[in-house]
């Protein structure tokens, strides 16, 4: 494609705006239509004949049915001028098995689920976008691919579309985006990472085998808790001693079992322990499970326990593209104004696999604000207690549409010197 020089279009964000509020009570039908029949996993049969029903609706959109090995969708809409760039706009839908506290009127009905993370919300913000593309598609060209991802939180869904759907593909896509509505974001604010909106994720589960034996006479037993608890408090000193550099890495324990809670006095023969690790940078993340199983290696050693290590790598970061950064914080201030759109500096350190899209093509994930103004603090992500805030759907659709139009259009990313469209247009 020919490379032009465009202006971005505060007529064109008005119409956006304009048609975006148009369609909020239609989003929030379907957020909560969804929230009432969370599924989880990738067999999401209910969620995915909402999610097709209202594709078909909109004029436009070719729907490609059971992606990523079924509960998938994708819609691929075209516009009607004669050029433009390949854009892909992608939602997960899935849900977690959380049981959802009575109290609203459109509460789960599936005991055990519950749309916790606010997935319902992100494929109801995508809707929304692609409604208002269509409405728009004289004053576009290119092709932007509507994605419903499915299993993302049990990390599947995404190489199943990118390698079996071939959806960055025909025609081949030059930019992603996604987001996920964020708890310690204000209402009707977007925060941008300026680097990773999320991180490589690990896993470690470790087994002590020592010797059992009388409490009494501990020094006829090798104590497999005395060993755990020493590599747990050795942990930190791994990250800050072993691995050099200042790039975001944590771990963390979350369960260690031992010993019998109705016997107070017997040293047991095992402890299992184990949690996630992660890191900004993937060589420093498999650095981490190294210098881990050296340190319960040398442990063990020392107190005559055997070990068993089972330390695994999950999946990459999200890191935001450079040259993305710039047109897409333009684009959701010219949405929803020059005060709600900033960007956070630190790295974030959790797990999505929106990594299989951003580590093949330029891409920017985004955190939409649920917290309401007057509250400072809400419960978080996978809480029981979660809550999403409709009113920020419309605004949501109202940024994807935007960033759906100007990636076709040409002018988000930053090109070298000399093609036209090196800075954005004040």
């Amino acid at each position: 494609m020919e490379e032009k020089l465009f202006e971005k279009s505060p007529d064109m964000e008005e119409r956006i705006k304009y048609l975006a509020e148009k369609e909020e009570q239609t989003l929030i039908r379907i957020r909560r239509e969804l929230h009432k029949v969370p599924e989880t996993g990738v067999y999401l049969p209910k969620t995915y004949e909402i999610i097709r029903r209202e594709l078909q609706k909109i004029p436009g959109v070719e729907v490609i049915e059971h992606a990523a090995e079924g509960y998938g969708l994708i819609g691929i809409m075209r516009g009607k001028l004669p050029d433009g760039k390949t854009v892909l706009l992608r939602a997960d839908i899935d849900a977690l098995p959380v049981e959802e506290p009575e109290g609203l009127p459109y509460r789960s009905e599936h005991p055990g689920c519950m749309h916790a993370c606010g997935h319902d919300g992100h494929a109801a913000w995508l809707i929304g976008a692609a409604r208002i593309l269509s409405d728009i598609r004289d004053n576009w060209g290119g092709c932007v691919k509507f994605v419903f991802q499915p299993g993302e939180e049990v990390g599947k869904g995404a190489t199943a579309l990118i390698e079996k759907d071939q959806v960055l593909e025909n025609p081949k896509v030059d930019m992603a985006f996604a987001a996920h509505g964020w708890p310690s974001v204000e209402s009707g604010k977007i925060g941008i990472a300026r680097r990773y909106a999320f991180g490589c994720v690990g896993g470690f589960s470790i087994k002590i085998m020592g010797k059992k034996g009388h409490a009494s006479w501990p020094e006829e037993t090798i104590d497999p808790i005395a060993a755990a608890i020493e590599i747990y408090q050795h942990m930190p000193s791994v990250l800050t001693k072993k691995i050099s550099g200042t790039e975001a890495k944590v771990f963390s324990v979350t369960y260690m079992q031992a010993g019998d809670v109705k016997i107070h006095n017997v040293i047991p023969e095992t402890c299992e322990f184990g949690g996630t690790m992660r890191a900004a940078n993937m060589d420093v993340l498999k650095r981490m499970g190294k210098e881990l199983e050296k340190e319960v290696r040398a442990v063990c050693h020392v107190a005559g326990a055997e070990y068993k290590a089972d330390i695994r790598i999950h999946g990459g970061a999200v890191h935001n593209a450079v040259d993305l950064l710039e047109g897409t914080e333009k684009t959701a201030k010219g949405i929803l104004g020059e005060d709600k759109v900033y960007f956070i500096e630190h790295d974030h350190l959790g797990g999505e696999n929106f990594s299989e899209f951003s580590s093949r093509v330029p891409a920017v994930y985004l955190f939409i604000g649920i917290r309401p103004k007057e509250k400072e603090q809400i419960p978080g992500l996978h809480s029981a207690e979660y809550r999403f805030d409709d009113h920020v759907l419309k605004g949501a659709a109202g940024v994807f549409a935007a960033l759906g139009y100007y990636g076709c259009m040409g002018i988000l990313q930053k090109q070298e010197k000399g093609t036209g469209t090196e800075e954005w247009k004040k």
